[in-house]
């Protein structure tokens, strides 16, 4: 009986691919019938349907092989002068499994045999990080990519990585879900596969790293499973570098005004449901427009970055939000602040602006810059949105200016 080829690098005297699965652009393989015609969806197709194509007509290949060995057998077992000389051999040979033309067990194993073959040399091909595990998760074969992703590129050999459950790597809740979907397969014999999901994997001595990776199921008599994944570390640098450019006021390094008009919705909306004050400081720079002027635009940037230092040294807490409301113009979100607290914190800005020398940018050491303030708090149901609260404070810091700037003035 013919046996699928070995694997090929084990004996290069074995047939070739071509002996195999001939290819003939004027003829079809044996497996299939001559008269049959090429379909339109034959001329294209993908690399892995043509490995899996390929597959499946050597194992139709096989199984003819089988028959026509069979066929001979029987015909030469049939001859009368076979009988009369052999019948020693013939009673040995008779006790032997006759080569069955149909599918057996035993094709199954050979067929999976040599798609495993060819899949571990595919998989150690890949420049992708690839695993790929049986149904209890324990890894069967891994590409150099992922031995380096898994062992934070400490030189570990893929040995040592063989064997091990896969799901080992994974952090909560993705440990969990990954065995909430592993026992749901083994249960309902459905197909684990999944499309690109975020999760976080424990790599060695202790190291973690972000990753994306999928599940594909291949479907063999012994179910396999092909685990891309993808490293996540440069994506995630880069999508915090520019959640910090659209957050940041690049002059000042505050909030920008997207960043406070969405914070004054989200604690507007948290400490209205927990029944805790709020409150809004709006700081304005006197005679700005004059220091300009004066001194210039470079220097008066310096001014607002020294000014923006102090706010946001003052914040008495993370959930506090300092940020650039428009040109020479700050705001202070104070949730869980009542308007005696808020008014104390500005006091306190205040005071610290006023004690700022200049003579760093060259200035004279009488150059001294303040600021006026006006304060809203929302504490009992006086005010319905949070845009509300911000227009009060803002009519209080009017009047602060109007009273003679330098000034703290609290809504009523």
């Amino acid at each position: 009986m013919l046996t699928l080829p070995p694997k090929p690098y084990e004996d290069n005297r074995q047939r070739s691919f071509s002996d195999i699965c001939p290819v003939d652009s004027g003829t079809v393989s044996r497996a299939d019938s001559p008269d049959a015609k090429p379909r339109l969806e034959d001329k294209f197709t993908s690399p892995a349907d043509e490995f899996h194509q390929f597959m499946r007509q050597a194992r139709a290949n096989v199984q003819q092989d089988n028959v026509d060995i069979s066929e001979a057998q029987v015909m030469a077992f049939s001859s009368q002068d076979c009988l009369a000389q052999t019948i020693p051999e013939q009673a040995a040979l008779s006790s032997l499994p006759m080569p069955s033309p149909f599918a057996t067990a035993s094709d199954d194993l050979l067929f999976d045999d040599c798609y495993r073959s060819a899949l571990n040399l595919l998989v150690q091909q890949l420049m992708e990080a690839v695993l790929v595990v049986d149904a209890m998760g324990t890894i069967q074969m891994i590409s150099s990519k992922a031995v380096d992703l898994l062992s934070a590129g400490r030189g570990v050999k893929s040995t040592d990585i063989l064997g091990q459950c896969w799901q080992e790597y994974l952090k909560e809740p993705q440990k969990t879900r990954y065995q909430q979907m592993l026992d749901e397969q083994l249960i309902n014999q459905c197909q684990l596969e999944h499309t690109p999901i975020e999760a976080s994997l424990t790599l060695e001595q202790g190291d973690s790293l972000d990753v994306e990776f999928s599940i594909s199921y291949l479907g063999l008599s012994t179910p396999l499973f092909a685990i891309v994944i993808r490293d996540l570390t440069k994506h995630k640098a880069e999508y915090r570098q520019l959640y910090q450019w659209a957050s940041t006021d690049c002059l000042t390094k505050l909030a920008n005004r997207r960043v406070f008009d969405a914070s004054l919705r989200s604690q507007w909306q948290a400490c209205t449901i927990s029944s805790r004050p709020i409150s809004v400081v709006i700081i304005d720079i006197d005679h700005f427009k004059q220091f300009n002027d004066k001194y210039g635009h470079v220097q008066g940037d310096y001014c607002l970055q020294k000014i923006a230092n102090v706010i946001a040294h003052s914040l008495p807490s993370d959930d506090c939000v300092a940020a650039r409301y428009g040109g020479e113009e700050f705001a202070l979100i104070l949730p869980g602040f009542d308007a005696k607290q808020a008014q104390l914190m500005a006091e306190y800005i205040q005071l610290e602006i006023n004690g700022l020398k200049y003579t760093d940018l060259g200035l004279d050491e009488s150059v001294t810059v303040s600021v006026s303030q006006g304060i809203a708090a929302e504490v009992n149901g006086q005010f319905r949105t949070g845009t509300a609260l911000l227009c009060a404070a803002d009519t209080a810091l009017y009047r602060a200016k109007a009273d003679g700037r330098n000034r703290i003035n609290l809504s009523c």
